[in-house]
């Protein structure tokens, strides 16, 4: 079993309250890195949009295939 079949497996057995823990994680780690590299916070609000709209389409995109 290769390591994405292995991340795959245990994220199906995943609950709302782990989904939600794993989300607020990953908010806390990207404030820390704002925290410490204050260039990445100094950029316009439109890079921001584009990364979000990037990242945004495969989770919609599976959401409105299923």
């Amino acid at each position: 079993m290769g390591l994405m079949n292995l991340f795959n497996y245990k994220k199906k057995r995943f609950t709302l309250v782990d989904v939600a823990s794993d989300e607020m994680a990953m908010l806390a780690f990207a404030f820390i890195i704002a925290k410490y590299w204050v260039s990445v916070t100094s950029l316009a609000w439109y890079w921001y949009a584009i990364v979000f709209v990037v990242f945004i389409i495969k989770p919609l995109m599976a959401m409105i295939k299923n």
